[in-house]
């Protein structure tokens, strides 16, 4: 009796893991990257690409960083003409769509970090959803000079076309 039930929990075991790698493949992330700290500032930002290529919509609760201690979904909005951020206890994800989170929009703020940022490493980020699906993915840390530079480049970019 013990062996069935136990030859059936494995069973069971095997194929919700199988599942769960499975939608791995509709659910994607790409173009992680943390900022490191700005000295005696307790918070960062994040940012990625998050793309949903199932059939259904689906909800982003939260999200870890390892060594940092708590991380929030953010947006900007505009409200009584002014840009206000606004926390997000979570967000929708729609069917084959991609959210951009970027300066001015969705983005991550990072706070109580265990142990300094460096850029050019990177650590291991986790999507947690509603449904009880996880996405791992690795967060490449950079700095805001890195940062700068990307922008400036962008304009240069911009005025090209």
């Amino acid at each position: 009796m013990l062996r069935t039930t136990l030859g059936t929990l494995i069973c069971a075991v095997s194929l919700l893991f199988s599942f769960h790698s499975a939608a791995h493949g509709e659910l994607m992330v790409s173009e992680a990257k943390v900022r490191t700290f700005l000295p005696a500032s307790e918070s960062s930002v994040g940012y990625l690409t998050l793309m949903n290529h199932s059939d259904h919509d689906r909800v982003l609760k939260k999200v870890e960083i390892e060594t940092l201690g708590r991380v929030e979904i953010h947006t900007h909005e505009h409200k009584n003409g002014m840009m206000q951020m606004r926390k997000l206890e979570e967000l929708q994800v729609p069917a084959h769509q991609t959210l951009v989170f970027q300066p001015g929009g969705l983005h991550l703020m990072l706070f109580a970090p265990s142990q300094k940022l460096v850029a050019g490493e990177q650590l291991k980020m986790t999507l947690y959803f509603a449904d009880g699906d996880r996405v791992f993915t690795q967060a490449r840390i950079y700095n805001l000079l890195e940062q700068s530079q990307d922008n400036n480049s962008d304009e240069h970019q911009h005025h090209h076309h």
